[in-house]
């Protein structure tokens, strides 16, 4: 149960040290610029809030990727050290995301039911199926586990997806990083690292007969998310890092007629995500349908456990396309 309000607002209980339990969440309200002179518009998407999440429970952070309940409320998270959290996001009475609450933390487990550790763990791209289930992208062990339904998720022991053809010569930081169950129902996975300059190699099938095609970035860009829209459309998160201008991201739009096998995608930029607005290692993508029928776009930043040089961001907007 969430506890104070904007600002100081808590995902209230303890995490278990094995398991799945609730979880202690500090959920902050952060501006799109930190001097909050900026206008509340990235490209194609008005802010519609934003959150710093922060817990004492080092099993906390690396968030991969993200889903959101059909309800638009109900957040689930992978982490890359094998872990997932989900929560319900606080929505005010303006449409803006202030808060986080009933918190949950578990790990996830292997086709045995075992927690999954070293070289299996790094869970990257999240797929929710329309049974209730995941598909989940690992990479370092390259492979696709599909999760049934379950309540606390992630608690049955997944199946193993085929592996699409050549995924497994990826290397081994940088996989099959973005990862969605399209409205055709088919998958969609893009590598962070295979491919040649800024085209990426990419599959699409069922989890069981897959298809090649393959993704263009825009330079020095990465793909890192996807998420499916409604009409069969995808927003792909890419990702970008240099010492010099540190993280930045770029939101595109690849539309449905192009996605196929065979084919070279090439998205439509909706956004960037730069400074001087708030931005970090944005890894994850999500879509929610808002209470008057309009599409959420909703990020999350993986910290890579580097809590004194990055952060978790959650942030919301609202696609104006």
């Amino acid at each position: 149960m969430a506890a104070g309000c904007a600002g100081d607002r808590i995902a209230e209980a303890t995490a278990a040290d094995t398991g799945p339990g609730p979880i202690m969440v500090r959920a902050d309200p952060v501006p799109l610029y930190p001097d909050e002179t900026g206008p509340a518009v990235l490209g194609k998407l008005r802010y519609r809030g934003g959150l710093r999440l922060t817990a004492l429970e080092p099993r906390f952070g690396g968030w991969s990727d993200l889903r959101i309940a059909d309800d638009g409320r109900r957040v689930t998270m992978i982490s890359d050290r094998g872990y997932w959290l989900d929560a319900t996001l606080v929505i005010d009475a303006t449409g803006r995301l202030t808060g986080l609450e009933r918190a949950r933390l578990g790990p996830l487990i292997d086709t045995r039911g075992r927690p999954v550790t070293g070289r299996f763990n790094d869970a990257e791209g999240l797929a929710a199926r329309a049974d209730g289930g995941y598909v989940i992208s690992f990479e370092g062990q390259h492979r696709l586990w599909l999760y049934p339904a379950a309540e606390p998720p992630f608690t049955k022991a997944p199946t193993p997806l085929t592996t699409p053809p050549g995924a497994t010569a990826q290397p081994a930081n940088g996989g099959m990083e973005a990862l969605a169950s399209l409205a055709s129902g088919d998958l969609l996975v893009l590598s962070e690292e295979m491919g040649t300059g800024d085209d990426h190699a990419g599959w699409i099938g069922d989890g069981q007969r897959w298809e090649k095609l393959t993704y263009r970035a825009a330079s020095d860009y990465k793909p890192t998310a996807i998420a499916g829209l409604p009409n069969g459309d995808a927003l792909v998160l890419e990702r970008r890092f240099s010492l010099l201008g540190g993280f930045g991201g770029r939101l595109v739009r690849v539309r449905a007629a192009d996605i196929a096998p065979g084919r070279l995608l090439k998205g439509q930029e909706l956004a960037r995500f730069e400074s001087p607005a708030t931005v970090d290692n944005f890894e994850g993508v999500a879509i929610a349908r808002g209470p008057s029928g309009e599409t959420l776009v909703v990020v999350v930043s993986d910290d890579n456990y580097q809590r004194l040089l990055q952060q978790t961001l959650l942030m919301m907007f609202e696609l104006t396309e």
